[in-house]
């Protein structure tokens, strides 16, 4: 129960500087690095993708690139948003759209 803890705590801690703007330079820096790196996603926007989207595309970047598929713990995921009334849901959808897209790229 500790690890679940600890994982809301730290989604809480991140969302709650978010909001603040605390990583408004980060996200400036990386938009320019994303319009610097384009991947065929004309006028797409990293701030209009659905958590699912992101997770689907880093799924098709990773296939791609030929990196290995990483490992969530989806399961671990699904019991903390029971637990914490979905406080967890942005990791779930994350990790909804990386299995889509893993399963999409096997042959």
């Amino acid at each position: 129960m500790d690890t679940l803890k600890k994982l809301s705590e730290l989604h809480d801690y991140v969302k709650k500087n978010y909001e603040q703007g605390h990583y408004d330079d980060v996200k400036k820096d990386y938009q320019n690095w994303s319009q610097s790196h384009d991947y065929g996603q004309e006028g797409a926007s990293t701030t209009s993708k659905t958590d699912f989207q992101m997770g689907y595309d880093q799924a098709m970047d990773d296939f791609q690139t030929g990196r290995p598929f990483r490992r969530y713990p989806d399961k671990l995921v699904d019991l903390g948003n029971s637990v914490f009334g979905n406080k967890l849901e942005e990791l779930s959808a994350f990790i909804k759209g990386y299995r889509e897209g893993q399963q999409h790229s096997q042959p």
